[in-house]
């Protein structure tokens, strides 16, 4: 009886002692709060990918908090306090700020330590890495960098019996296809002998301060802001020429006014067939989400042949002030690995290869080689810590003048110049 009475006391024993570690182990997997901006739709497919990495990890649970809401303006609040998220999305832009203001952790030792094939920094592209840099120490990492395309109407192609470019094609070429494909209501071009500019149904091309013109200056050989930071060079010949060829562009006819933009939508007008060519990122996926036959095609070159296009870089990093910096960080790892699989482009050059990609997105088979090129001479812009204050000047002082007043690039260049230099100071 004392046996059995014994043994009854050691299975007990046993089954605590599991019944503890296994608690134990569960008390050890910490709770990693997640800040996005992703809509509802991005949140939920974001959200399965959690699902997953929670369910494997044995140190952390991530919690997402979605909101796109006036989000910079919510996380610079939420950081510069006590609290905040451990883990957040983060823009190019910001990242250099909040790098700088010590509000992200210094993520480089652990990076070097990591044997996660995110943590392999050799792979990433270096233009993805550069806004998440300062003095050669990293504060996060890209998990998406998107080069600007052309998704082009091939049904309105066609039924103006326009051939598609392909490979390459200059702004002669652009601005010959945008007039063919832009049709009056008697059914004239905008080349044609006779057509009523005041009777548009179809426009070749839209512009509203998006696509960046940034993209046009880089085409003509010029520069926004010169590679040492010391000044911007946008007063020289070759800046000028990209800056005169986008506000010709606005005022052309290919091109709805700003004010038709904004009564019908900018992207809604290419969705509709009114407008038959849209820059957008190569993450829009357009040519899937449209009504009619669509494609991918490359950003047309610069008048001396150089190819350019916009590279929009976006991050994750982790709240310096987290309590739980190393599951945070595996979350960092985790998290962006798996978004590389989910987005296109992942800024990784083991991932953007035209194999792998359309292994994992052979709904887009027609448009990766396209997006794989661009890639090739995409760049985003040169970020620093003071960023946002000249950006502000850039677009109040200049852009919005040329997209909605009609201003003239080389007067306002004058005025503004002087401006953006000093704040690069």
């Amino acid at each position: 009886m004392k046996k059995k009475l014994v043994g009854f006391l050691f299975i007990i024993l046993v089954v605590s002692l599991l019944m503890s570690t296994c608690l134990g182990a569960q008390k050890k997997k910490v709770t990693i709060r997640f800040a996005t901006w992703a809509g509802t739709d991005e949140a939920k497919e974001l959200q399965e990918i959690i699902d997953q990495l929670n369910a494997k990890s044995q140190q952390y649970i991530i919690e997402q908090d979605s909101n796109p809401a006036d989000y910079d303006t919510r996380l610079l609040t939420q950081l510069s306090g006590r609290g905040g998220p451990d883990l957040f999305w983060v823009s190019s832009q910001r990242a250099a700020q909040l790098s700088a203001k010590g509000v992200m952790l210094d993520i480089t030792k652990m990076l070097a330590s990591s044997k996660h094939e995110a943590a392999n920094i050799a792979d990433y592209f270096e233009a993805s890495l550069e806004p998440f840099k300062v003095k050669e120490r990293i504060y996060g990492l890209p998990w998406i960098e998107q080069p600007v395309v052309l998704y082009v109407n091939r049904d309105l192609f066609d039924k103006a019996n326009v051939t598609i470019p392909k490979g390459n094609w200059d702004w002669d070429k652009f601005l010959e296809v945008a007039q063919k494909l832009t049709i009056d209501n008697s059914g004239k071009n905008a080349g044609e002998k006779g057509f009523n500019k005041s009777a548009i149904k179809q426009w070749g091309f839209t512009v509203n301060g998006w696509p960046p013109a940034q993209i046009f200056v880089w085409q003509s050989g010029g520069d926004i802001i010169a590679p040492d930071f010391s000044c911007s060079p946008i007063d020289t010949p070759e800046a000028i020429r990209g800056f005169k060829f986008y506000a010709d562009l606005i005022n052309s006819p290919m091109v709805p006014s700003q004010q038709t933009i904004r009564d019908r939508g900018f992207d809604t007008m290419f969705r509709n067939q009114q407008v038959a060519m849209f820059m957008g990122g190569a993450a829009d996926n357009l040519e899937n989400r449209v009504d009619f036959r669509c494609e991918v095609i490359e950003v047309p070159m610069g008048p001396t042949g150089i190819k350019s296009t916009f590279a929009d870089v976006l991050g994750m990093g982790i709240n310096s002030k987290t309590k739980n910096p190393k599951a945070a960080f595996e979350a960092l790892l985790d998290l962006t690995s798996a978004i590389h699989q989910w987005k296109v482009m992942p800024p990784r050059k083991s991932l953007a290869t035209l194999e792998t990609m359309n292994k994992l997105h052979p709904e887009r088979s027609q448009a990766m080689q396209n997006i794989i090129n661009s890639l090739a001479y995409a760049q985003p812009y040169r970020y620093f810590e003071n960023y946002p204050d000249w950006d502000n000047i850039f677009w109040t002082q200049l852009m919005d003048p040329i997209v909605n007043n009609q201003g003239d690039p080389e007067e306002l260049i004058t005025i503004v110049k002087p401006l953006l230099d000093e704040k690069l100071k």
